[in-house]
């Protein structure tokens, strides 16, 4: 039960001031307390409102904005909706994250497919043993 990807990521968003926290299949093996596959990426969710703060904390970062499928360089604009994905890069040591970016009105976090779905922000997460912050299985699996 090493989850050291998931312990790297802490380490690295240890003193962004943003709510994040580990989505994907690392979210589900968190949940569960076990790793249960091999996991060759890593995710972290955020709210959207938080994109270009994330972008200012890795500054050593370079980040592409998916679109339809296909990469594209982030500039400083603000990512709207349909737009949830960007992928980072450390320049100075190659790791990489996939980032989600997701939608929050009021104190209810919304499925950014038909923001009808939602759920308050307080159920949204919940944190590992170690402490880690994960996306709740009912986020990760919609």
């Amino acid at each position: 039960m090493s989850f050291e990807q998931c312990q790297n990521v802490t380490s690295l968003m240890a003193k962004f001031n943003k709510n994040w926290f580990i989505a994907g299949g690392w979210a589900i093996d968190l949940f569960m307390g076990k790793e249960t596959r091999e996991h060759k990426d890593i995710e972290i969710a955020i709210f959207r409102k938080d994109q270009l703060n994330l972008k200012a904390y890795l500054i050593e970062w370079e980040f592409k904005k998916v679109i339809k499928s296909e990469f594209h360089n982030w500039g400083n604009e603000f990512l709207e909706l349909p737009i949830h994905e960007i992928h980072a890069t450390n320049k100075l040591n190659g790791d990489k994250i996939e980032v989600l970016l997701n939608e929050a009105k009021d104190n209810d976090w919304e499925f950014r497919r038909d923001l009808r779905i939602s759920l308050p922000l307080n159920s949204m997460w919940s944190y590992s043993d170690m402490g880690i912050p994960y996306l709740n299985p009912e986020i990760v699996l919609l």
